[in-house]
């Protein structure tokens, strides 16, 4: 599905990209460094942070975990980003306390 370059979905892809160039940056990572750790190639870490290409859920928890940190400050921090740009984030009634009782 294509979508324009305004589209929500897209201003969220742009925002995490840059959200996880700064995260590195902040770790004191080269590009180079974050793919050793994750075990790929430099480019790929290049495509995420340009929004190149999508980082799938599991890819993320793993870049995530390569900057000593986790996905709950970084879901944190893009939602803070989120609202700095004016995308209204979903967000699920009852919150994940209630969404994790739900799933067990």
């Amino acid at each position: 599905m294509k979508t324009s370059k305004t589209s929500p979905f897209n201003r969220e892809q742009l925002a995490l990209a840059e959200l996880l160039r700064d995260m590195r940056t902040i770790a004191g990572l080269t590009q180079e460094q974050l793919a050793e750790s994750l075990k790929w190639r430099q480019t790929d870490v290049s495509k995420v942070e340009r929004c190149a290409r999508l980082i799938g859920h599991v890819e993320l928890r793993h870049w995530v975990a390569a900057l000593h940190t986790d996905m709950i400050a970084l879901e944190l921090e893009f939602q803070d980003r989120l609202e700095r740009l004016g995308i209204a984030a979903p967000s699920p009634k009852g919150g994940l306390r209630h969404k994790r009782q739900k799933l067990r």
